[in-house]
């Protein structure tokens, strides 16, 4: 790697550079970049070696002393390596990935002290650095409780209406979860997201699902080991459904696990198929309730008519 970026922490800037350890070994380069005069003159006494312990030296009493190492890695990926806090490193090389990075790269942040690495997609999370909240980039158990700006029963949806974010409607408390899922179909047919009903459950909801068929009609024999809301099956009487599992995520309140999809798939169940509802197979992303758009149910209504 023959050419990268100082920045300095304190203030954002960044300078191209060619190698990193000879360019800042060179004393004018070291003061332009706000060092003290004791750490220019303690980097200039290190021998450079080639990928040799004299460099990284170099490179550690710089970054000790609030710069920050970037250098890219094939035509995406971006590397920042440094030794102060990570939040303070994301925070300040907001101003350098605006003004370099495009919607498709990945920077990626080492804590060359702690060992601590984190990456993201630019694009997805643009906004939310951008608002000033990067908590969200953070591992679920670093994060902080989110306040959900909704009560429940809601629908949360993504990509429907040609909406490219997050969007929750609040839905009448007197439906029932027939008559919810019911009104989702109707009116937000190509949404996918999540369905959460009063009782604490939350359903993950998936375009295109077609009505559930019900038991009765297909197998009455089996008809009563299946849920009455979901229809998925219990597996024998004193089985709880799948869709009362309540565990929620502590940072969303969303299901870590797949939830239930209101839908139509088959199962094997005591050598008989059964038209149950889907299983969503989706892993968990925690989702920015800040940047969620929350409107009338009026506004469902109008869009799906």
């Amino acid at each position: 790697m023959r050419e990268g970026y100082w920045l300095v922490a304190a203030t954002g800037a960044y300078h191209l550079v060619d190698d990193h350890a000879m360019w800042i070994q060179r004393p004018e380069n070291a003061r332009a970049l706000g060092l003290p005069e004791e750490v220019v003159e303690a980097i200039q006494a290190v021998r450079w070696d080639f990928n040799g312990p004299g460099r990284r030296q170099i490179l550690m009493l710089a970054m000790d002393n609030g710069l920050i190492r970037s250098r890219g890695h094939g035509p995406a990926e971006v590397t920042f390596e440094f030794t102060i806090e990570t939040e303070a490193a994301i925070r300040a090389v907001v101003p350098f990935m605006q003004a370099t990075l495009g919607p498709a790269s990945v920077p990626k942040f080492n804590c060359l002290r702690t060992g601590e690495s984190l990456a993201f997609n630019f694009g997805n999370a643009k906004k939310i650095i951008e608002a000033g909240d990067i908590s969200f980039l953070f591992p679920v158990w670093k994060r902080p409780t989110q306040v959900l700006p909704v009560r429940r029963p809601y629908v949360l949806l993504n990509d429907f209406d040609q909406m490219p974010e997050w969007t929750c409607w609040e839905l009448p408390e007197v439906l029932t979860s027939h008559e919810l899922v019911a009104l989702i179909r109707h009116y937000a047919p190509l949404g996918s997201g999540w369905l959460a009903l009063a009782d604490g459950r939350t359903w993950r909801l998936a375009p295109n699902t077609p009505p559930l068929t019900p038991l009765e009609t297909l197998n009455p024999e089996l008809a009563p080991w299946a849920c009455e809301s979901c229809g998925s099956p219990t597996r024998g009487p004193k089985t709880p459904c799948q869709c009362l599992n309540l565990t929620l995520c502590r940072v969303c309140k969303l299901p870590p696990l797949p939830g239930i999809v209101p839908g139509k798939d088959t199962i094997t169940l005591n050598g008989e198929t059964l038209y149950v509802s889907l299983l969503g197979g989706l892993a968990h992303k925690c989702v920015h309730w800040p940047s969620v758009r929350v409107l009338p149910l009026d506004d469902l209504i109008r869009r799906g008519r």
